[in-house]
């Protein structure tokens, strides 16, 4: 069953070969794809949103978990294994929202990668994408060390923006 979803992701995958990713010279429109199982204050999450943009009007936060149950009560939109049809296409409308906008960057705090979430992430119409190196390298043009601890993440997070965005 899930034969056609991974060929249907694969393909998402193979199409983002070509794609080059853009340094964003101000940050309007980011969306946030957060593993629910890592911790994240919101003081942490308000330190990574200003650090990009005080001036940002738009960021969407997705909730990533691979148990449905466990997003009960989060904020929509959620993003979970189920999200996806056995087309490998994307079920939830919220989600179908997100992946309708464009942003200026996109940044995924997660563990683990999951197809649904592979999908979700090749979909985004992002200029520039940021993650960890447990998703594939294709969806991201910077690729940070995998942690559970947002602190570090941050910290990698702004050494290695700051690195590549040093003339901006």
């Amino acid at each position: 069953m899930n034969f056609f979803a991974k060929r249907v992701v694969n393909q998402q995958l193979n199409a983002l070969d070509i794609r080059l990713g853009a340094k964003p010279k101000s940050v309007r429109r980011m969306i946030f794809i957060h593993d629910t199982d890592l911790d994240l204050t919101e003081a942490q999450y308000e330190d990574m949103c200003s650090f990009f943009s005080p001036k940002y009007y738009s960021i969407e936060r997705v909730n990533f978990h691979e148990n449905k149950k466990m997003l009960e009560g989060l904020p929509k939109p959620h993003l979970h294994p189920k999200s996806l049809d056995w087309r490998g296409r994307i079920l939830a409308e919220d989600l179908k929202f997100s992946l309708a906008q464009e942003y200026d960057i996109a940044i995924h705090f997660v563990q683990d990668a999951t197809l649904s979430l592979t999908s979700f992430s090749a979909q985004l119409k992002a200029s520039f994408r940021i993650g960890p190196s447990c998703l594939d390298n294709r969806l991201n043009d910077l690729v940070l060390p995998a942690r559970t601890d947002f602190g570090g993440f941050l910290n990698d997070l702004k050494t290695y923006f700051n690195k590549i965005n040093a003339n901006a």
